[in-house]
């Protein structure tokens, strides 16, 4: 199996790394080249001549996972139009410039990492709410598109998880998953033939 990791500075992308190691070949592409794993190539998802060369790169996959992933916590009067366009960049923007791009082997699988609505679709998280709300449309569409290709896209819906993402927050809420525990199930259902739409953990 050949796949991808993009994220894979991040709790959830790295923990997914670690265990796609010994699985056949692995990428792994991260922003934050500090906390990346070896091996890991810089990528910023959302500059688009960044991205396709890139994918261009790369052999077709059987395996891409996205996890890459912004949050901002603001009263939407008092929200910063960059900090409104750095979120949907992280979860929307560069999701559809990585679908765009990417080259799959017939059969190939893209994971996208979702949300929950009634999770995020509270006073606060109105930037964050928008951008996974919009990244389950793309995903709807493309998936249509996609499929004549062979290529399945999977969208994974996911509960709080103990991450990075949570430290502008003043930390994870009480009983989230690790991260270790969330790659586990996330990959376990994935894989499963025949691949499911979405994947709720």
């Amino acid at each position: 199996m050949r796949s991808l990791v993009i994220g894979a500075s991040g709790g959830i992308g790295g923990a997914i790394a670690r265990l796609l190691f010994g699985r056949g070949e692995v990428f792994l592409a991260a922003r934050r080249m500090e906390k990346a794993p070896p091996g890991a190539v810089r990528l910023e998802v959302t500059d688009e001549l960044e991205v396709h060369a890139f994918f261009q790169s790369l052999p077709p996959l059987d395996l891409l996972v996205y996890a890459v992933g912004a949050v901002e916590r603001s009263p939407l009067r008092d929200l910063p139009r960059s900090a409104f366009e750095t979120v949907l960049g992280a979860n929307l923007t560069g999701a559809y410039l990585v679908l765009k791009h990417a080259r799959f082997t017939p059969g190939g699988r893209g994971v996208f990492l979702g949300a929950y609505p009634g999770y995020v679709r509270v006073p606060g998280f109105a930037a964050y709410a928008a951008a996974k709300a919009g990244l389950e449309a793309l995903l709807d569409v493309a998936r249509k598109e996609f499929r004549r290709e062979g290529v399945h896209l999977i969208l994974v819906r996911l509960p709080a998880v103990a991450t990075g993402l949570w430290t502008p927050l003043g930390g994870p809420p009480k009983g989230a998953l690790s991260p270790e525990e969330a790659a586990s199930r996330l990959l376990s259902e994935a894989l499963k033939d025949p691949p499911p739409e979405v994947v709720e953990i």
